[in-house]
């Protein structure tokens, strides 16, 4: 199945000036990538970090509105937005909080990928060695709702899944 990671069992940790607060689910060995599900419960900056891309994809909630660099953008659940990581952003939760699934590279190494899929009762969805399946909804044989499955491996049942690929470069 590979490695399992149940957000539940991650102790959050401050994000967005400690208005919200993140779990790390996953990191690269070599620092190139970061999972982490944010919980953003009130209106604030988003974390910069130079020199990374992030991907935010809202797994729970409903919109999650962004200000980019003076730019307004409405993140909608389960459509993934990427931003560069130092880019001056401001997220707000105008319709109540949010949990986005926060994928953070360095795209000088990685370039990160985030597909969301409904998979039915008798589907099976393998996982390489540079992805991982964060399940956002399930029923029957799917891994719990929460849980970070981790390539390789794979995820089965019915269930919503958003699939990370950190895809190398060179």
């Amino acid at each position: 199945m590979g490695s399992v990671v149940r957000s539940e069992d991650v102790a959050p940790q401050p994000w967005a000036a400690g208005r919200s607060t993140i779990r790390e689910l996953a990191r690269g060995d070599d620092g190139a990538w970061r999972i982490g599900l944010a919980e953003v419960t009130a209106d604030g900056p988003v974390p910069t970090s130079a020199g990374t891309l992030r991907v935010l994809t809202v797994v729970d909630g409903p919109v999650l509105d962004l200000e980019v660099d003076d730019e307004a953008h409405v993140v909608e659940p389960q459509r993934p937005f990427a931003l560069p990581g130092d880019a001056a952003a401001v997220a707000s939760v105008p319709e109540g909080a949010v949990r986005a699934l926060d994928v953070v590279v360095d795209p000088t190494l990685v370039r990160p990928f985030v597909t969301v899929l409904e998979l039915g009762r008798s589907s099976a969805l393998p996982l390489a060695a540079d992805q991982a399946a964060y399940v956002v909804s399930g029923t029957r044989d799917a891994i719990a709702t929460g849980t970070l499955v981790i390539g390789p491996g794979e995820v089965t049942g019915r269930c919503t899944v958003a699939v990370v690929t950190l895809e190398r470069i060179g």
